[in-house]
């Protein structure tokens, strides 16, 4: 039985790539999508979510949207991207087509909470990008803790450097975290069961020259694999990691990893405002990723955007 899912994602290439494994996926019943204010202009990546699931057919899952800006935003030559994304030349095609949604979004914490509070069986929960959303449905509705198995999360640095570079900061930080770290220590109040994809383990898994020419040789009798194809090439210039990937294939196969619990909180001021790191006093458990069967999750990737 394929398990009922919510994804939140802020809409760059990764989490693109990721909403695509999850829908596409026999073994996840994607449920809602929700495209946060993060590492996008959330209202084209919004645009972009829409033209991916027009583009390949899809059903089912309600797309929304978070419009707010985060407490400390992503840089704009990140979030440009968006503008790139939303006029792929492979999107041509879709004014052929009936689009997938019409009509003003709905924000993200009513799709989901009604699919939580109309549900009778628990949701996992990914995340990809803040957890700005995530954590306003909780506070409003803590009763719907309940309805969540687990909640996957992109995001946190423990043994390892962060990817946050802004003045007055000290890069312990990884991004999702530090741009709403209240948010991300709300969840951490709940009693909901926490895996964390943490850069530890992302940043030895780089995309490969050798994993993306797989990919390519999939693109003639696979829609989603020219998709995927065409988005990780709009990334040049430096290495690029699965991270958002990596935490699609925890809901998918969550067999291919190895957790470990640890003991985490998070810093919410300061120089090292999103840093996540191990205490023995406050915070609560966690598990975090420490490893994965990586040819193992390449195959997976392949097999899935194969089938579309």
């Amino acid at each position: 039985m394929s398990r009922p899912v919510l994804h939140d994602h802020d809409g760059h290439v990764d989490d693109l790539l990721s909403a695509m494994l999850l829908w596409l996926s026999p073994d996840v019943d994607l449920q809602a999508v929700g495209v946060t204010n993060g590492d996008c202009y959330s209202d084209l990546a919004f645009e972009a979510m829409v033209k991916i699931a027009t583009f390949l057919e899809l059903e089912g899952a309600e797309i929304s949207l978070c419009p707010e800006d985060m407490p400390n935003p992503f840089p704009e030559n990140w979030r440009r991207e968006s503008h790139i994304i939303n006029e792929l030349p492979i999107f041509g095609e879709n004014y052929l087509k009936k689009r997938y949604q019409v009509g003003r979004p709905r924000r993200t914490e009513v799709v989901f909470g009604d699919c939580l509070a109309n549900s009778r069986v628990p949701f996992t929960i990914v995340t990809t990008g803040p957890l700005t959303n995530i954590a306003k449905i909780f506070e409003e509705k803590p009763e719907l803790t309940e309805k969540v198995d687990e909640m996957i999360i992109m995001g946190g640095a423990i043994n390892v450097d962060g990817n946050v570079e802004e003045e007055g900061h000290d890069g312990s930080a990884e991004w999702n975290i530090y741009a709403d770290p209240d948010a991300f220590k709300k969840i951490l109040g709940t009693k909901i069961p926490l895996k964390l994809i943490t850069l530890d383990l992302t940043d030895r898994l780089p995309v490969t020259k050798e994993f993306l020419d797989r990919l390519d040789n999939q693109t003639p009798t696979s829609k989603a694999s020219q998709l995927a194809a065409k988005l990780w090439s709009l990334v040049k210039g430096f290495e690029y990691f699965f991270w958002d990937t990596i935490t699609a294939a925890a809901a998918i196969k969550p067999e291919l990893f190895e957790f470990k619990e640890i003991k985490i909180d998070v810093a919410v001021s300061g120089k090292s405002m999103g840093k996540t790191h191990t205490t023995l006093f406050g915070g609560r458990k966690v598990k975090i990723a420490a490893d994965l069967q990586r040819e193992k999750f390449e195959e997976l990737l392949l097999s899935i955007f194969a089938l579309k």
